[in-house]
């Protein structure tokens, strides 16, 4: 996973898929660059190098959103495939946060 500031903005390129083996690394390094990082307005979530998605990985980005917006910052997914967004939207994620394909 890569990180990307610019201006206000943080951007976290996920480049391996979101399945339980994965998510407890990624966690802790999204959970350290936003606790070093305190003038940010938005954090975006690049989906282009995910193919797969579990729960655990769902649960994941919901807890991520939840953390998120409780610090008062928006939360967008972008680059998402299109099987992404569609289980996005069957479990009405993009009611609570921008999801593009």
């Amino acid at each position: 996973m890569r990180k990307n500031i610019e201006n206000n903005l943080m951007t976290f390129i996920i480049e391996k898929d979101l399945i339980a083996p994965n998510v407890k690394k990624m966690k802790e390094v999204l959970n350290d660059a936003l606790n070093e990082v305190d003038e940010i307005d938005e954090v975006v979530i690049d989906m282009d190098g995910i193919e797969n998605i579990d729960s655990v990985g769902v649960s994941f980005v919901v807890s991520l959103y939840k953390n998120i917006s409780n610090e008062g910052l928006e939360f967008r997914i972008v680059n998402a495939s299109s099987d992404i967004v569609q289980l996005f939207k069957l479990m009405r994620l993009d009611e609570f946060f921008i999801i593009e394909e």
